[in-house]
């Protein structure tokens, strides 16, 4: 991806902040596009380019009001979801991915070789690190380069690390395809081995999660939420039977570490506020806004 996405997303990410100073009333377009020092035509441009969205739909989805209105689609969802996620909506191809077993787990304690490099994507610079079975990190930029990999090196500390920021960038655009109108509105996960040969995003790679069977669990779960859809943390839990035990669910969340892949960004709070988010509120906006185009 080029220096032009790397704009964009900071273009985008500074009129979320501008947003979200003014909470009693939305900003109208030519206002943020003033906040940016760009003209209308030009904030338009930006939004074309990086979601094929109008300035007028992405504040839009900025709001509870929208939040509330997708929260409002859960209850048709959730008996999707309690099936397995065998259903799957036209236009969408299915992530696969596999778990790693208590075994193999004990295995990488023993070392384990992980690529890893930098790519960019439309929300900023990501560090994505994979083995020989699938990828296993992508981590949002935030702070430096340093702490990113720091953070790697302690999820993985006996890990073998090879730096391949070529293969990265190779591995971007199938994680974050163009987006366009056109673009499907739907996405689906399904485990390893089921292949659609239809388009859709969050496709495309194959991923390895490494996690307590509960993490994996619910892991799972957010992967077969239909792109454009979001839940409650609540909903959520109840989704899994657990409708007592949101916090043991957000403890799950937080420890994923496969950002936008296993899309703990597609959870907001029950009023409609988007919540915290381990790679920063702003970039989950965003991702939602993405998503809604």
């Amino acid at each position: 991806m080029t220096a032009s996405i790397a704009f964009r997303y900071d273009a985008i990410a500074r009129a979320i902040a501008f947003a979200r100073a003014h909470p009693h009333r939305t900003p109208a377009p030519d206002v943020v596009a003033d906040a940016l020092g760009l003209d209308l035509g030009q904030w338009r441009q930006v939004l074309a380019e990086w979601a094929g969205i109008t300035p007028e739909r992405f504040l839009h989805c900025l709001g509870r009001e929208y939040a509330r209105e997708r929260l409002a689609l859960t209850p048709e969802l959730l008996p999707e979801l309690q099936g397995g996620g065998a259903e799957r909506t036209e236009h969408s191809r299915p992530l696969t991915w596999e778990a790693m077993t208590p075994a193999a787990i004990r295995a990488a304690a023993r070392g384990i070789e992980l690529g890893h490099g930098l790519a960019t994507t439309p929300f900023g610079d990501a560090l994505l690190a994979w083995s020989a079975r699938g990828l296993c990190h992508l981590a949002f930029r935030s702070t430096d380069e340093a702490a990113l990999l720091a953070e790697l090196h302690q999820l993985w500390p006996t890990a073998t690390l090879v730096r391949d920021d070529a293969h990265a960038r190779s591995l971007a655009p199938r994680i974050f395809p163009s987006r366009s109108p056109s673009t499907s509105a739907t996405a689906a996960a399904l485990p390893s081995g089921k292949i659609d040969e239809a388009d859709s995003d969050r496709g495309g790679v194959h991923l390895l999660l490494r996690g307590t069977p509960f993490q994996v669990r619910v892991w799972s779960a957010l992967m077969r939420i239909p792109r454009g859809r979001l839940l409650s943390y609540r909903q959520l839990a109840t989704l899994l039977g657990m409708p007592a035990a949101p916090r043991s669910v957000g403890s799950a969340i937080a420890a994923n570490t496969l950002g936008y892949l296993v899309p703990c960004h597609c959870l907001i709070r029950a009023d409609g506020d988007a919540g915290e988010f381990r790679w920063g509120s702003e970039r989950k906006l965003a991702m939602l806004a993405w998503e809604a185009s």
